[in-house]
């Protein structure tokens, strides 16, 4: 089926949307360098106390990732020897 002129720039304009929200998002990670790691817990809400999703990544260890990431979280960084 065709779409419209109007539904195709719609659409278009959804997914540049969508793709400047997916690269603002990952801009604001902080970068592991060389010997560094970065362990992030998210939580339900502003009160941070339950628990609902984690995330690490860097060169401290294996990366992982669980749950959901929300806007309330809090996070620390990891310092380790580099590989040589």
């Amino acid at each position: 089926m065709f779409q419209s002129k109007k539904q195709l720039k719609t659409k278009s304009l959804f997914l540049l949307a969508a793709g400047m929200l997916v690269s603002l998002a990952a801009m604001a990670l902080p970068h592991a360098g060389p010997g560094e790691s970065y362990t992030f817990t998210f939580y339900s809400d502003a009160s941070r106390t339950v628990e609902v999703g984690g995330r690490s990544y860097g060169y401290c260890g294996e990366p992982f990732q669980w749950g959901r990431m929300t806007s309330y979280s809090t996070y620390y960084k990891t310092t380790c020897n580099p590989l040589p």
